[in-house]
């Protein structure tokens, strides 16, 4: 849509972060292997921990000589409401220029031989950013990129056969072929994305603060400017935040958007089932966990401010610049009632990186 015209917003928590730093889960449920099953991944910078830190400039390089490889997660949730997805992100990626595609598949079968679901099946997810269904012979359920930068894909919940997650990449010229370039992944993101019901209040209130930047004033009364950033870092191969086809536009910051972005946002008569889980202390699945409310499935995610996410002022936009990542910048979770039943909640977001 653009203009920042904020429709309904949808966010989207990410639950390999989620389960990193609660303990569930370790960088051994992350298995990163060639085809083979068993020939390790070879990077040229980076680590493997860097594709899950939420920091998309910080990316990692995989070399173009390991061919057709994947990442398996292991949600270790054997309960499939605990286990529930419906979006992909892969953030600051050159899968242009390394001819690069994927497929994504779920199932409870650690070895994907059966009852898997092939999300990336072209009548199984929608994309919303920078996703192209295959035509190449024999890879149509694989996702090509048209352009470097960041690709969304969205799907209906699974709520079935969930427990693993394989992504597989190649080249586009089979799994036998090296990739045109080294693989360049910033972040992988993938969970449940919470939407609210409906738009927020009139008055939402969006700032650009310019923090990076101090004023300063010689002895002799000159002023002049210190900066430590003036916003989003480039990324590998683009502006963050951006699509391109060009080789590499990472070093275009005077075509930037400068400065760190605000949202003060504020809804209305919220239903308390749009709120609150029908029991926060059970643990019961579906009276906790798998409740689909403001407080559980976005700010009980995220942790407050612990985690950033990504964030879209209207749900379904196929605009980039509706998107960025955020954290929460208030500590605390506040509702007031407004009526038998209804409540209202605001809250302050700001840019992150």
């Amino acid at each position: 849509m653009g203009y920042n015209r904020i429709n309904t917003p949808r966010v989207y928590t990410d639950l390999i972060s989620q389960g990193l730093s609660s303990g569930w889960l370790d960088l051994d449920d992350i298995t990163m292997l060639q085809n083979d099953d068993s020939t390790a991944v070879s990077l040229d910078t980076g680590t493997e921990s860097d594709l899950y830190d939420l920091r998309p400039a910080n990316s990692v390089q995989i070399a173009k000589e390991n061919q057709a490889f994947y990442i398996q997660l292991n949600t270790k949730l054997s309960t499939n409401a605990l286990a529930e997805s419906n979006y992909l992100a892969i953030l600051n990626h050159n899968f242009l220029a390394s001819e690069c595609m994927f497929k994504v598949e779920l199932s409870d079968d650690v070895n994907m031989s059966s009852n898997v679901t092939t999300i990336s099946n072209s009548s199984n997810h929608s994309k919303l950013i920078n996703a192209t269904q295959s035509t190449i012979s024999g890879n149509t359920t694989f996702i090509e990129a048209d352009e470097n930068g960041w690709t969304l894909i969205k799907w209906t919940t699974q709520t079935t056969e969930n427990q693993y997650l394989r992504i597989t990449f190649k080249d586009t010229g089979g799994a036998s072929q090296n990739f045109a370039d080294d693989v360049i992944i910033g972040s992988i993101m993938y969970g449940e994305y919470f939407e609210f019901p409906n738009a927020p209040e009139i008055g939402v209130t969006t700032k650009i603060d310019y923090d990076g930047i101090k004023l300063n004033k010689s002895l002799g009364g000159n002023s002049y400017a210190t900066a430590t950033n003036f916003g989003q870092p480039e990324w590998a191969k683009t502006l963050s935040w951006t699509n391109s086809t060009g080789a590499d536009i990472s070093g275009y910051a005077f075509n930037k958007r400068t400065g760190r972005i605000n949202h003060s946002i504020k809804f209305n008569y919220l239903s308390d089932t749009d709120v609150w889980s029908n029991n926060s202390s059970s643990i019961v699945t579906s009276e906790w966990f798998d409740t689909l409310t403001a407080h559980n499935s976005f700010y009980n995610k995220v942790i407050g401010q612990f985690h950033p996410f990504l964030f879209s002022i209207d749900k379904d936009s196929n605009t980039e610049g509706d998107y960025g990542m955020f954290r929460l910048k208030d500590k605390s979770f506040k509702a007031t009632q407004v009526s038998d039943r209804l409540w209202s909640i605001a809250f302050n977001i700001v840019e992150t990186w």
